[in-house]
């Protein structure tokens, strides 16, 4: 497997990401633990899902999979985007929706850290400095 640099984040990623979309509807659990150890002995390192991906069941998958070899994945997932109940502060990117989103992502996953919290789409209805703000606030 081809290893390169994640920009300049110091983490060197595999060419190859393995995306978890699918995970847990489309593709049953047994089947992704599957595809994520094949992925693992072929050198894929970095795997990506996010907190909305099949409710949330994707995370909870990826967490199960990487945990043998949790110090050698890069694990990203994502926020932004939320359930489609209509409740109030479950989606966009305020500091609160940021925060709320962290916990229950490494709950879900049942991790302490993410290595990637990619943004996962732009919220026009809060200001980039505030939502900016909340990730550095994570970061320290």
């Amino acid at each position: 497997m081809i290893y390169r640099p994640l920009g300049h984040s110091g983490l060197q990623v595999s060419a190859l990401t393995l995306g978890s979309m699918m995970f847990g509807e489309q593709t049953s659990t047994e089947d992704a633990l599957r595809i994520i150890d094949k992925a693992w002995d072929q050198g894929i390192n970095f795997i990506d899902t996010a907190d909305v991906y099949n409710a949330g069941r994707s995370e909870e998958i990826v967490g199960e999979a990487v945990a043998r070899h949790r110090q050698d994945w890069v694990v990203a997932s994502k926020v932004g985007m939320g359930p489609t109940d209509g409740l109030p502060n479950r989606s966009g990117l305020s500091r609160k929706h940021i925060f709320n989103g962290i916990d229950a992502t490494l709950t879900r996953m049942h991790l302490d850290y993410l290595d990637i919290y990619y943004l996962h789409r732009e919220d026009h209805k809060v200001p980039l400095e505030e939502t900016v703000r909340a990730i550095g606030d994570l970061l320290q």
